[in-house]
């Protein structure tokens, strides 16, 4: 069987083109399932860790705000400060109970929350270990709906009892909605649920403690596994992690017919593609061959023409015109080889360009990503990647934690934009005062977190924050207003006892809220 040149050349380009676009379909459609894994494992624990950051956070602020309230209570009244941060934390009613677990006094909220007594009737609470405030698992016994509590014993032995709605835990849950079917849950350490898109489950607080994912958090564990859900009905794929304080379970869980269905999507388009490829192929491959075998075949006529008339000079003629165009075509290639070359100094130009662009970019990145956008100062990620340094380096150096006083109010009376500008002058007016080696950043909202490099005399240190006292307290004219404001400041020494940057960042945030409560304008040092 005798073929043409073309034609070989045809079924070698076409098949050296569709092997490697079926091997590519083929692998990348087999993969495309795992990467919905991947994508799972990474994204959804992500989430999951981050929900339960948030939830810790909640927690240890709760925790501390009761601890310090009820510390502060005096003739059997919490101060109205305390009454609003009970308000801000969803905290319903706080009750004082004696050493033997009977109710003496409802200091805030409603009485009826309160049980008559821990010990006695349905529900009970565990009295044997309340050397620290803690959150209770959900009582559902002897209470009309499934409640949450605080509890701890203060050094009088007296007990206190918040009473707790979980709105802004179940606000958390609610915010996490993706795909069809995909959210978030909260249980507690026995299971028992917290948060919920089943709103009957959340308002009976419905006990999961029987199924798998809920026992790997029960038993404090952090991954990705497969389960079946008894609220959807099928089977599942979740992120679950626990939060650290309380030992809630906090689980990101999304249907595995979802993952089935984008992966069978995703390869849908994927043989669509190597189709469409694989014809494109063939087109691009005849066209080219005919460019290939055409000035042979013309060259192949005069040879023919040449070899039929020996004794002709003409074909001699059109041999030397054709080795004509031949040189021709080789001047072409010359040609056509200087464009390459001024292309690839071009096209190198515009790499470098690029590459500086993209330095640059970086740079830029970089700055926004260690930076406040408001005040421009060190954002809360660069100040604390700062700490655990010199934590790490066991270097000394003092922390002040600054809270404005006021600035709530001028937000609003004059709005976030004047606000935001006064942070602005602010940040700036103390920034200016700064020694070589302070570092002044913006920890959040109206926060501050001031570190004193090398500073560790306590002299020196509260002469500086002092300092900053007086500068925050100096008038600002923003767009024709004048502005007052004030500060407390909680101050915390690093002396090689804390071992992370949470704890020392906790005794200055405890120590300024300790100046709060001392009157404002004050300046307190950590324990």
């Amino acid at each position: 069987m005798k073929l043409s040149f073309r034609y070989l050349l045809l079924i070698a380009m076409t098949l050296v083109s569709l092997i490697p676009i079926c091997v590519l379909a083929l692998w990348t459609s087999h993969n495309a399932l795992d990467n919905e894994y991947r994508t799972v494992h990474d994204k959804h624990l992500l989430l999951a860790k981050n929900l339960s950051q948030a939830l810790d956070r909640y927690s240890v602020d709760a925790l501390s705000i009761f601890n310090h309230a009820t510390d502060s209570v005096f003739k059997q009244q919490i101060s109205s400060e305390f009454i609003s941060l009970f308000k801000d934390i969803d905290v319903e009613s706080v009750g004082e109970y004696n050493a033997q677990g009977q109710l003496v006094n409802v200091l805030f909220g409603p009485a009826q929350l309160q049980p008559l007594s821990l010990i006695e009737g349905d529900n009970v609470f565990d009295l044997s270990q309340l050397s620290s405030a803690t959150f209770t698992d959900v009582h559902k016994l002897g209470v009309v709906n499934p409640t949450l509590y605080m509890i701890r014993k203060d050094k009088q032995q007296r007990i206190w009892l918040a009473v707790m709605n979980p709105a802004f835990i179940g606000l958390l849950q609610s915010a996490v909605k993706f795909g069809k079917k995909g959210h978030a849950a909260i249980v507690d350490s026995q299971g028992n649920v917290l948060a919920h898109p089943n709103k009957e489950w959340q308002a009976s607080s419905k006990s999961l403690s029987k199924v798998s994912i809920v026992q790997q958090m029960m038993a404090g564990n952090t991954g990705v596994m497969e389960f079946y859900s008894p609220a959807v009905k099928q089977d599942m794929i979740a992120a679950y992690t626990v939060v650290p304080t309380t030992g809630w379970g906090v689980m990101i869980p999304q249907p595995l017919d979802e993952l089935y269905a984008r992966a069978e999507s995703e390869i849908n388009t994927i043989l669509w593609v190597a189709s469409l490829s694989f014809f494109a192929c063939l087109l691009i491959s005849w066209w080219m061959t005919g460019l290939i075998t055409r000035p042979i075949a013309a060259l192949t006529t005069q040879v023919c023409n040449l070899a039929e008339q020996p004794t002709q000079l003409s074909p001699m003629a059109k041999q030397r015109i054709e080795t004509t165009e031949f040189v021709t075509l080789f001047d072409s290639f010359h040609c056509m080889s200087k464009q390459v070359i001024n292309s690839q100094a071009e096209l190198a130009q515009r790499v470098k360009d690029k590459t500086a662009d993209l330095a640059q970019a970086q740079a830029e990145a970089l700055h926004l990503a260690n930076h406040d956008q408001v005040t421009g100062l060190a954002n809360r990620m660069s100040i604390r990647y700062t700490i655990q340094q010199r934590i790490d380096a066991k270097q000394s150096f003092s922390l002040l934690f600054i809270d404005l006083d006021g600035f709530k109010k001028v937000n609003d009376t004059y709005g976030h934009g004047i606000g935001d500008s006064l942070l602005v002058s602010i940040g700036q007016q103390v920034a200016a005062s700064l020694e070589f080696g302070d570092i002044l950043a913006r920890y959040g909202g109206d926060e501050f977190v001031l570190l004193l490099q090398n500073d560790n005399l306590c002299d020196t240190v509260n002469r500086k924050a002092k300092r900053v006292l007086e500068l925050i307290k100096q008038p600002y004219n923003i767009n024709g207003h004048q502005l007052h404001v004030s500060a407390c400041i909680g101050i915390a020494k690093y002396d090689g006892v804390d071992t992370d940057t949470d704890s020392l960042i906790h005794r200055a945030d405890v120590a300024m809220y300790q100046a709060k409560h001392a009157g404002k304008d004050q300046v307190m040092y950590a324990c």
